[in-house]
């Protein structure tokens, strides 16, 4: 027969699952937005000799990568202090 004591208890162990859960996902969102940022600036790191008709394309993917990127790499920090939290 459950108390209230082993209630309480499993409560608190499932919140900090949940937290450490969150916290992990939001670290990972961050690397993965950082990631595109990089894939951007290569994107962007356009030799000298690259044909014209791919320079556009490259640049303009490169400033997407970048705006998504940094989109998602800072989402989880503008909502932590804006205090928007799950």
């Amino acid at each position: 027969m459950p108390t209230e004591f082993d209630d309480s208890a499993h409560l608190r162990d499932r919140q900090a699952r949940s937290l450490r859960s969150r916290a992990a996902r939001k670290r990972m969102q961050q690397v993965v937005g950082l990631m595109l940022l990089l894939v951007g600036y290569v994107c962007l790191a356009v030799p000298a000799e690259t044909p014209s008709e791919w320079l556009l394309l490259r640049v303009v993917g490169g400033f997407v990568l970048l705006f998504v990127g940094f989109a998602v790499a800072i989402g989880p920090t503008v909502t932590a202090l804006l205090g928007h939290h799950d």
